[in-house]
């Protein structure tokens, strides 16, 4: 269970404060027990009631600083996405964001470059569901560093560089 104050990964709605530990305000009949969570990074955004045993919508806590650096460590070895058929590229990049697994951003990251590259080369138009897809898996991954490593959203993408620069 998550404490009042702590900052979680809910679903695809990014990184939310914990504000209270509830009952339902919608239905007092309903005996479970409730997160109240409000985005961080859209604080005017709707707060978030979600039950605590939640199953629908994954959740977890933040990476730690260490975890970062061993992700960022392992990202030139972290595997494309295998896409069998083109008809199935927007469902495994949702399904795999939505495991929240910082590694599953870090693939479709890598999956949309290596696409853009060779549809480039190609002279070809990059698909709207790529550019999508990409954008959140960088923002999701992007937001969670920043907010633990105490940076700005933007310079988490040169800090990434800079690790894997004296790493190579």
């Amino acid at each position: 269970m998550f404490e009042v104050g702590e900052c979680i990964v809910y679903g695809i709605n990014g990184i939310c404060r914990v504000e209270d530990v509830c009952r339902s305000p919608y239905d007092q009949a309903d005996t479970r027990t409730y997160y109240l969570l409000v985005p961080v990074n859209n604080p005017m955004s709707s707060t978030i009631y979600t039950p605590v045993d939640n199953e629908r919508v994954p959740m977890r806590r933040l990476m730690t600083a260490a975890e970062i650096e061993t992700l960022i460590a392992a990202m030139p070895k972290t595997p494309l996405l295998e896409v069998p058929q083109e008809k199935q590229r927007r469902e495994i990049y949702r399904s795999t964001i939505g495991t929240l697994c910082p590694t599953g951003y870090v693939q479709v990251m890598k999956t949309v470059q290596k696409r853009r590259e060779e549809l480039v080369a190609a002279h070809k138009h990059f698909p709207v569901t790529d550019l999508e897809y990409g954008r959140l898996a960088k923002h999701l991954l992007y937001s969670e560093c920043a907010l633990v490593l105490g940076m700005s959203e933007e310079s988490v993408e040169a800090y990434i560089d800079e690790c894997l620069g004296k790493s190579v």
